[in-house]
């Protein structure tokens, strides 16, 4: 076993080339650490191996110089060369890799460890040659082999997103306070979080954001100066004394307008900034915003946060299954080709055939390039950044194993303009923007791309701010042309769309798809609908929404009845926990698609022979089935709730377990067990309800 000393010696009078030294190096950390190298622990080079990985894109075959399975993936350069093109390289070739939690660089001198776990802030643990002789850095390279958990960071991206948006509620609700708009005040915030953002992924150069607000922090007074002209900077382009800044615009930077800001203000923003906002999620972040900026109104914006794993449900069936089955068939037919250029006999033939196989790869990545996704309802850009992050990762993947095959891999060309919306709200549409720019930028930096300039934020049109359902004279609304459509339309039951809608809007939608969706249907209804025509005129081959889960029955049950006509359901969760407003609802979730496109279908993640309209795989539909006149005048309808008394089933037996009120009744005379029909034909939910019902306003 190699001492820490022996080893510092050596390797800091070593000048050698990174392909000299290399696997030397790495045997001696080896010894240094007492573990096995690789071709002693895996001489097959199965989990662990030198050389292991894709071809490198700089020319030549190359590997990541290291690969072990579960643990890290390193890489090595020459003395003194720049680490971040070595972590470049490991980000690129990562999926191809494993996707290890470790990306390690070392240039004989330094090592860098990179965290790579997904959802979690990476954190970088660096260690200089001679801090090997520290046993608390020398730890970390052995808890690299052994035990990488030791590494993961502590802080999630969602932790750091609510901490992060918790600090800029503050200061929004200070500035509407003082009578500024509230569109004034969310355009002006999602400035202060795009700067900080571009600040630490290194768009603005040299914390210029940072240092604009220290000079603030001095002279309040001048923050409004100051801001504006970062701004009108960043809109066109232009310096900051004799600092360079690029082209950002994008619509964010529309004016150089700034709110003034207070002294306490700048401290709460310089505390914000401290933040590492290269890491925010913008899968969150909006909503998070939204219910600081404007709490009135975030039920009416549609951005509710919910889990990227709720997202994906609709996410992984709709968009990335299908890419990745034709994927895997043109994959195969590229090697069949490339294997008979092997066989060919002549120079003629075996470029004819290499011809057909990048034809095939060529032809993939254009079809995959020009595919569009709408969201009709997007809040503020959920769905929209996952399907980006979910195409752009097809592509990254297509390109690496194209290049493993022996095909010329590309720089990734999809950026946002896939991904189209429609959100009422403007404040809404302004966040679904902000979250597609910050995700694409987030992306490339991960993968080890640079970001691409002239602008930066390039327009998206593609994300609209109108009514997905009517246009101003009343007449139906059109959506954007895309291949598939997906979201989380607003839900409102026909009883609350006169108060919420106004009676004027609530007849005229009714109108206008009357014949339809019945008039008792919730507002989710229309979304369904539009999607249906959508897919039976095949301008759309897939949809994947979600709904109350009461879209199953009743009124509801017609818009999934009249999408059976016509199209199949593929892919369903009829019964799933949705977050909205902080709370949690019970939700289905519906993709269908045209007749005969998708033989395999799953309810509730389970191969099924079919999807009935009630979201249920019986083969006796239950649909279809027919009133008893026999229970005419018997059957009646049960309790109707008249109020919002709902108790949940934990403190419904606190209170039944409470003494006797001081007028000596029991709680037990009010409060009851909820059963509604669901209760009775699928589960009870352990609903109580507060019921009045027999009593006068003054016994109550």
């Amino acid at each position: 076993m190699m001492l820490a000393a022996d080893f510092i010696t050596k390797w800091r009078a070593a000048d050698l080339t990174e392909r000299a030294a290399a696997q030397s190096h790495f045997r001696d950390i080896c010894d240094l650490l007492d573990e096995e190298a690789p071709t002693d622990a895996d001489p097959k080079g199965e989990w662990y191996a030198f050389e292991k990985g894709a071809t490198k894109t700089t020319g030549g075959d190359g590997w990541a110089d290291v690969w072990k399975r579960g643990h890290f993936a390193w890489e090595y350069k020459s003395k003194g060369k720049d680490l971040r093109a070595a972590y470049a390289q490991l980000q690129r070739y990562a999926p191809a890799l494993e996707n290890p939690p470790l990306l390690i660089v070392c240039d004989l001198s330094r090592f860098e460890i990179h965290t790579n776990w997904t959802n979690t802030v990476s954190q970088t643990y660096e260690i200089a040659l001679e801090e090997l002789a520290d046993p608390k850095k020398l730890r970390w390279l052995k808890w690299a082999f052994i035990d990488p958990e030791r590494l993961r960071p502590g802080l999630t991206r969602q932790k750091l997103t609510e901490e992060a948006a918790a600090e800029f509620a503050r200061l929004a609700q200070r500035l509407r306070d003082r009578g500024n708009p509230s569109q004034n005040v969310a355009h002006f915030i999602n400035r202060l979080v795009f700067c900080m953002f571009a600040e630490d992924v290194e768009l603005l150069p040299g914390k210029m954001f940072g240092r604009m607000l220290d000079n603030a922090a001095a002279s309040p007074d001048d923050f409004g100066a100051l801001a504006s002209s970062l701004f009108a900077a960043m809109r066109e382009g232009g310096r900051i004394g004799f600092e360079r800044v690029d082209w950002f615009n994008g619509g964010l930077f529309d004016n150089d307008e700034a709110l003034p800001l207070k002294r306490d203000d700048i401290t709460l923003v310089r505390s914000a900034a401290a933040r590492d906002w290269a890491e925010i999620d913008p899968s969150i972040f909006g909503t998070l915003f939204e219910r600081g900026l404007d709490p009135d109104k975030r039920s009416q914006l549609g951005a509710h946060y919910t889990d990227r794993d709720k997202i994906m449900l609709i996410v992984e069936p709709v968009i990335i299954r299908p890419w990745l089955a034709e994927w895997a068939k043109i994959k195969g037919e590229i090697e069949t080709a490339l294997q008979r250029t092997q066989q060919a006999g002549t120079r003629g033939t075996r470029t004819r055939l290499r011809n057909e196989a990048s034809a095939l790869y060529r032809g993939f990545l254009d079809r995959l390039r020009a595919f569009r996704v709408v969201d009709p309802a997007c809040g503020s850009g959920n769905f929209l950044y996952l399907a980006l992050l979910a195409l752009k990762d097809i592509e990254h993947r297509v390109a690496i194993e194209a290049e493993t095959l022996g095909l010329p891999r590309e720089f990734p060309r999809i950026g946002p303009e896939p991904v189209k919306g429609i959100e009422i709200n403007s404040y809404a549409a302004e966040l679904a923007r902000v979250t597609v720019w910050i995700g694409e930028i987030q992306w490339m930096r991960r993968n080890g791309f640079d970001v691409g300039r002239n602008p930066i934020l390039k327009p998206l049109d593609t994300i609209e701010c109108r009514d997905a359902i009517l246009n101003d004279d009343g007449s139906e609304a059109q959506w954007p042309k895309a291949d598939v459509v997906i979201g989380n339309p607003p839900f409102l039951g026909d009883k609350a769309m006169r108060d919420r809608l106004g009676s004027q809007y609530t007849s005229a939608i009714r109108g206008t798809y009357a014949g339809r969706v019945p008039g008792g249907a919730d507002l989710i209804c229309y979304w369904f609908e539009k999607a249906r025509t959508i897919v039976e005129a095949s301008k759309a081959s897939r949809v994947g929404l979600v709904a109350t889960n009461v879209i199953r029955r009743g009124a509801n049950r017609v818009a999934l009845d009249r999408i059976a006509a016509t199209a199949d359901f593929y892919n369903a969760w009829p019964d799933e926990e949705w977050t909205i407003e902080g709370a949690a609802v019970r939700v289905s979730l519906v993709c269908f698609t045209r007749r005969g496109e998708i033989t395999e279908k799953f309810l509730s993640g389970t191969l099924v022979a079919c999807i009935n309209s009630d979201l249920t795989s019986l083969s006796v539909d239950l649909t279809r089935v027919k009133e008893l006149h026999d229970n005419t005048n018997v059957a009646l309808q049960g309790p109707t709730k008249g109020g919002a008394f709902d108790i949940n089933g934990e403190t419904a037996r606190q209170w039944l377990l409470a003494p006797l009120n001081p007028n000596g009744r029991p709680n037990s005379d009010v409060l009851k067990p909820w059963f509604n029909g669901e209760a009775v034909t699928e589960r009870w939910f352990d609903k109580w309800i507060i019921d009045f019902a027999e009593m006068s306003e003054a016994e109550a």
